[in-house]
C-alpha cells in the first residue's frame, strides 16, 4: 500500500548507545497522523460511485480497475472509512467459513439471532406489514380486510378483522451471511477528484516550520529516553 510511504517521518533517538555516549536518530513513519477525505466530498453526490465487491476482489484490484493501478487501495478504503480491513471488508468463502466455525458451534449457527417482519398485503393489495423490522417472535398484527374489492353504488363493504403474525426467524448464520453481504455495498471515489485526494494527503503530511523542524517531511521528536526497568 502507497499510502503509508506518503506519511511524513519523524526522527526518534535510538535507546542503543554508541561509545561516545551520544544517541543515533532513527528514521520511523508518523503514524499520529492520519489522513481523510474532505468533508465536502461526502455532501456531494457526484464524487461518489456506488460499487458491490465482485467475488473475493481486493481493495487493490478494485483500485486497478478504476484508477488504472493497484496503488491507489488506500483510496478505495479512505473512501469508505476503513480503518481494519479484516473486520471491515467482505471475507472470501474460505475465511468466512473458517470464522464461523471458530466463533460457533453447529447447534449455534442454527439457533435464532433476532426475529424480523415479513412483507404483508391485504386483498387488495395494500400494504399491512413492511418487511424486515425486528420484532419479538410473538409480534401480531390484527387488521380488517375488505372481502368485496369492488364496490358498486352505495353498496355495504363486507370484511372480517384478521389476525396475523407475519414473523421470520433469522438464524445465527444466515445473519453472519447478511453482515458479510452488506460489507460488499461500498463507494467508489469518481477517478476526476482522484488527484485532489492525492493532493490533500501530501498537504496534510507536510511540516510547518517549528524548533523540530528537519525539512517539510521530516522532524525530530520528543528527546526520550528509553528506560526499562526489572
Amino acid at each position: 500500500m502507497t499510502y503509508f510511504r506518503k506519511f511524513s517521518e519523524l526522527l526518534y533517538q535510538s535507546p542503543l548507545e554508541s561509545r561516545n555516549s551520544t544517541y543515533d536518530y532513527v528514521r520511523v513513519k508518523n503514524i499520529f497522523r492520519r489522513a481523510k477525505i474532505r468533508e465536502d466530498f461526502f455532501r456531494s453526490s457526484v464524487t461518489f460511485n456506488k460499487y458491490n465487491i465482485i467475488g473475493e476482489e481486493r481493495p487493490d484490484q478494485i483500485s486497478k480497475k478504476f484508477y488504472g493501478s493497484p496503488e491507489y487501495d488506500w483510496v478505495v478504503l479512505l473512501s469508505n472509512n476503513i480503518i481494519n480491513l479484516r473486520n471491515e471488508w467482505p471475507l472470501s468463502d474460505s475465511e468466512f467459513n473458517n470464522y464461523i466455525q471458530s466463533k460457533f458451534t453447529a447447534s449455534e449457527l442454527t439457533s435464532p439471532h433476532h426475529y424480523e417482519t415479513v412483507v404483508t398485503f391485504d386483498t387488495r393489495g395494500k400494504m399491512i406489514v413492511p418487511g424486515g423490522k425486528l420484532v419479538d417472535s410473538n409480534f401480531s398484527v390484527t387488521y380488517f380486510d375488505e372481502e368485496l374489492q369492488d364496490v358498486l353504488n352505495n353498496q355495504t363493504i363486507q370484511g372480517k378483522s384478521i389476525t396475523i403474525n407475519p414473523v421470520r426467524s433469522i438464524s445465527v448464520y444466515e445473519y453472519e451471511i447478511e453482515q458479510n453481504e452488506k460489507k460488499r455495498n461500498i463507494y467508489v471515489l469518481n477517478p476526476i477528484y482522484l488527484q485532489t485526494i492525492i493532493d490533500d494527503l501530501e498537504e496534510i503530511m507536510t511540516y510547518n516550520f517549528s524548533s523540530q523542524f528537519v525539512d517539510r517531511t521530516t522532524k525530530k521528536g520528543d528527546n526520550l529516553r528509553i528506560i526499562s526497568t526489572v
